[in-house]
């Protein structure tokens, strides 16, 4: 196994050209020091799976800049979306022990509810975990990703308000968190477990990902270094952001905590389906490499996705078939791939979330392009980093300029701005409360739930910008009557004052 030694570190430090044999990592050493140096020192994993083992292992910057914590083989990061693969094995494990069907309809999962928008006996588990069931749930998303109020009661509420999505029909492919959620508000009823007991009974423990978990506070329990969200686009770049998992915000389509060296193994795993007598995991992991659906076409930077399996998209990548899932959120950005015909895959995990996207497809460009032989790899991926840097010199200056724009705006209210205090409830998305902010001029902070932040001016009347979810806005729209508030809306879901 190759790790970050002495000599490599070197390299790193010159940031000159490196002549490569087969599997040498060295020159991506050199330009991920280069580029962490010019950037930001946020901190990024890598392992490269080859042929049954882990190849290699990189691990650069810092899971906590403020206090210099390096990021090490034992750092775990939140890894997203990237937990849609685990949760979607789960059930076909639960298929394979007949304990699931994936043509189980909603009606069957929930026998007591009663669906109001919504034919029940249309929607199945497949369409569930394939983003083919043409569901919208607004205030569940948000509650199991972003505000964190929700419980078993409310969840089942929420669910039952389900609606059809308006614009996507049953059975084509709509990426989304709904499918997952609902299908975890199921697990939990049918197996009388948490979702995330589940995963750690029937996936973590098997593979022995002894350092992943799909309940945050398990890092402090055990003790385990976590590494801090940090964003480029943020105005203060080496501030950690202010946005944090907790318990109640992991959730089946994001919510996982793991290491570079845990997520290998689940790739090992997934490249290692033979045997004369495969176990419900191996039988699960056959099944869920099989194409279900087509896409709506769109890649990913340079990640074609034609397909979507169970919980892996796949899409050719350097002419060869790959299955892959990322995971990105607020001060985070994760990456998992493999190629079955080739035998090879790859872990990238950053706890950034704007430039790391980017640097992961150099960091992919890279090792897979090693791995294959592909010609000209180091000139060309050599050239991508210097590229990346002089853009990413842009992107402070391109953060001041915009915050400097929202700023400038003038409140555009109906009223006096004092007259939008107060407490805003939905009867399943919960409330949002509105207090004053800033001394000149006023503006206005809104708390939701685990979300915080000081709304901005907009371009309409009785609009403001939110941005709960750091560097991404929504719009809130206040309704005024008879010279009083009486409602905001956001994302169609209205909260009465």
């Amino acid at each position: 196994m190759r790790t970050f030694c002495a000599f490599v570190l070197g390299l790193a430090l010159s940031g000159g050209t490196v002549a490569l044999d087969a599997n040498d990592f060295s020159l991506l050493v050199a330009e991920l020091g280069k580029t962490k140096r010019a950037t930001l020192q946020s901190g990024t994993a890598i392992a490269v799976i080859k042929d049954g083992k882990i190849l290699y292992q990189g691990y650069f910057g810092y899971a906590d800049i403020r206090n210099k914590t390096p990021v090490d083989a034992d750092t775990v990061f939140y890894v997203a979306s990237a937990t849609k693969p685990f949760f979607a094995l789960n059930a076909l494990i639960l298929t394979e022990q007949a304990r699931l069907r994936s043509d189980a309809t909603l009606a069957e999962l929930f026998p007591k509810l009663s669906f109001a928008n919504l034919d029940p006996q249309a929607v199945t588990v497949r369409h569930l975990l394939t983003h083919t069931s043409g569901i919208a749930n607004d205030p569940l998303v948000w509650a199991t990703a972003y505000t964190g109020l929700h419980d078993p009661s409310l969840r089942m509420r929420m669910l039952a308000a389900s609606t059809p999505h308006g614009v996507v029909a049953l059975g084509d492919f709509n990426y989304s968190n709904v499918g997952y959620n609902v299908m975890s508000i199921a697990l939990e009823q049918s197996e009388g477990m948490a979702w995330q007991q589940q995963l750690a009974r029937n996936v973590f423990s098997p593979l022995r990902m002894n350092r992943t978990s799909a309940y945050i506070s398990m890092a402090a329990k055990r003790k385990w270094t976590l590494a801090s969200p940090y964003s480029m686009l943020s105005p203060r770049p080496e501030q950690a952001l202010y946005l944090r998992k907790v318990d109640q915000t992991m959730q089946a389509a994001g919510g996982m905590i793991s290491t570079a060296p845990d997520l290998a193994r689940f790739l090992l795993a997934q490249l290692k389906t033979s045997g004369a007598q495969p176990s419900p995991l191996q039988r699960a992991i056959r099944v869920q490499q099989r194409i279900q659906v087509p896409t709506d076409g769109e890649g990913y930077e340079d990640f074609a996705r034609s397909h979507y399996a169970w919980g892996w998209y796949v899409g050719d990548y350097k002419q060869q078939r790959m299955l892959h899932h990322f995971g990105g959120f607020a001060g985070f950005h994760a990456h998992l791939s493999f190629m079955p015909e080739k035998n090879i895959g790859l872990v990238v995990l950053n706890n950034e979330d704007f430039l790391s996207s980017k640097l992961t497809t150099l960091i992919a460009d890279y090792c897979y392009g090693t791995l294959l032989n592909e010609a000209d790899i180091a000139s060309k991926v050599q050239a991508r980093f210097t590229d990346l840097r002089a853009k990413a010199a842009a992107i402070a200056p391109n953060v001041a300029k915009q915050i400097a724009e929202r700023q400038a705006r003038q409140w555009r209210l109906s009223l006096p701005i004092a007259a939008y205090r107060g407490r805003y409830s939905h009867p399943l998305a919960g409330t949002i409360e509105v207090e004053l902010a800033g001394k000149s001029p006023q503006g206005l902070r809104l708390r939701w739930g685990q979300l915080d932040s000081e709304a901005t001016a907009y371009t309409e009347v009785d609009t403001a910008r939110i941005e709960w979810v750091p560097n991404s806005g929504q719009v809130l729209r206040f309704f005024a009557k008879d010279q009083r508030i009486e409602a905001l809306e956001l994302e169609g879901m209205r909260f009465a004052r």
